[in-house]
């Protein structure tokens, strides 16, 4: 058996109750970035201090993800003033589909509690700002017309402004540290036009999402169009992801009643999708990154992950890291037949190996990483 069962997190995954903190913010700063520093800054408060709620981190240490969060040492006093009117921040719009599910989308949240026709607040932004070709990112304007915006409705500044009123989400997750179940109640009423009720696991035929066609990126197996080959014999409808757009994803997700593939980001649409799905996924390591394992949690996905043991990785080649999986014909049987077991699936993984699946083996050293609510808040709005 080469495919070890997976259940041990790296990080956290906490998944917390209720809403996550909407902090009022008056006369905040809002900064660009500068060329003594590259990072696009958090929101300032008047007296230059970090508000904690616009920090995306990851971990529970807070670790800073993108983002600078002390005042440059060149950045005199902030003079201009925004245009009037509330604001609300949504964070950087991240071009990556991922980090845009779960760190830009993640402080959408707010917008299901704003009553329907009444004035919302301008959506502000770290963004490309006006004349931006979103042809290369068109799941951004897609997902944002499910919520009946437009990238016209972002708004950013490309010089440091005051914003006399701010609201400032608490983003619903942060990585592999926790999320709220409001992400994928947000998500779930984007993805829900996308597939009928009566398509939900109508086709039986397993599907496989491969990254055998992408020539760069952060990870990937590098021999995984040997495993792909045999699944696609046997039967498995294989996938590649980037040439599908948002909406056909989505559906396949609700479509189709097991879904395998290598872990990455194409597994957070997830979050759009009717919730308790069936995957089984590829993992690169023993121990979960806790961001996977939190998008399960608030979607009820029923997921198993292996860790292919004697997997060996490599940098280059366009991906920051390529890992290299032992004996492809094995992982390709050995995954055919838990498709087949897909129901009882933990259950016999935890009767025929009850005390190895959270051991972890000799794994090589990976290649360095590079480095309602808004009425109450603002009873101007109704």
């Amino acid at each position: 058996m080469i495919l070890q069962r997976s259940e041990a997190v790296y990080g956290h995954a906490e998944v917390r109750q209720g809403r996550p903190a909407l902090r009022l913010v008056e006369d905040a700063r809002y900064l660009v970035r500068t060329p003594g520093c590259d990072r696009i800054p958090v929101i300032f408060d008047a007296d230059g201090r970090m508000v904690a709620e616009s920090l995306d981190h990851h971990s529970s240490e807070r670790t800073p993800t993108w983002q600078a969060t002390e005042w440059p040492a060149d950045q005199g006093p902030v003079t201009e003033e925004a245009p009037a009117g509330p604001y609300l921040y949504v964070g950087a719009i991240h071009p990556h589909y991922g980090h845009f599910v779960i760190n830009t989308l993640a402080r959408f949240w707010p917008l299901l509690d704003h009553p329907e026709g009444t004035l919302r607040p301008t959506l502000l932004c770290h963004g490309p700002g006006l004349g931006a070709d979103w042809g290369a990112t068109p799941f951004i304007p897609e997902i944002l017309g499910r919520l009946g915006l437009s990238v016209m409705d972002l708004a950013s500044f490309g010089h440091p402004v005051r914003i006399p009123t701010l609201l400032v989400p608490q983003a619903a997750l942060q990585q592999d540290d926790y999320a709220f179940p409001v992400l994928a109640d947000l998500c779930g009423r984007i993805g829900r036009g996308y597939y009928a009720p009566e398509e939900v696991d109508a086709d039986p035929q397993p599907v496989y999402l491969s990254k055998t066609r992408l020539t760069a990126g952060v990870r990937r197996f590098s021999n995984e169009a040997a495993v792909t080959a045999i699944l696609e014999r046997e039967g498995v409808r294989i996938v590649h992801p980037e040439l599908l757009s948002f909406p056909e994803q989505v559906r396949l997700f609700a479509r189709h009643r097991v879904v395998l593939g290598a872990n990455g980001s194409a597994f957070h649409t997830l979050l759009f999708a009717p919730p308790g799905r069936r995957v089984i996924v590829l993992s690169d390591r023993l121990k979960l990154g806790g961001t996977y394992r939190l998008i399960d949690l608030i979607t009820r996905t029923r997921a198993h992950y292996y860790y292919p043991v004697g997997t060996s990785s490599h940098a280059g080649d366009g991906f920051t890291v390529n890992f290299t999986l032992p004996e492809p014909e094995t992982v390709a049987a050995e995954l055919l037949d838990k498709i087949a077991r897909i129901d009882t699936l933990r259950e016999d993984d935890m009767r025929t190996d009850p005390g190895a699946w959270h051991l972890s083996p000799t794994i090589p050293p990976l290649p360095p990483r590079p480095g309602g609510l808004l009425a109450r808040l603002l009873p101007g709005l109704g």
